[in-house]
């Protein structure tokens, strides 16, 4: 299976995404695409270590680079210029999860806790 998860502007929310999905999707093809960068967050690093998660094996992307067959889409961030465009067979918006940039430590761990719930969420869906 093949999944991304994207937000525009930056991809930490994307990066936060794609290292809790690693927990519930082991076997998938994951990355995590943003429209201008694909560099890892300091920021997200640290807060996803605190839960012993990581990036490894998570392919950063921009948007343009996305491949397009692709099983699953999650957009997690719709800022300035709205929700980005992609393509998969099914594409999910998770668009409440706030933009932690800039923002201190407690709002990335904020949004990791959300997606580890709606993460949750999709994974008993899929069963």
């Amino acid at each position: 299976m093949k999944m991304a998860f994207v937000c525009n502007g930056s991809s930490i929310r994307a990066q936060l995404a794609a290292a809790v999905a690693r927990e519930f999707f082991p076997e998938a093809e994951i990355s995590a695409a943003g429209s201008l960068e694909e560099t890892a967050n300091p920021e997200a690093l640290a807060v996803l270590e605190e839960d012993e998660l990581s990036l490894e094996g998570i392919a950063l992307k921009t948007l343009f680079d996305l491949d397009f067959d692709l099983d699953y889409a999650v957009v997690v961030g719709c800022d300035e210029g709205g929700c980005p465009l992609v393509f998969a067979n099914k594409v999910i918006e998770w668009d409440f999860i706030p933009n932690p940039q800039g923002q201190g430590v407690e709002v990335y761990r904020e949004a990791k806790n959300q997606l580890k719930e709606e993460l949750k969420k999709l994974y008993l869906e899929m069963q």
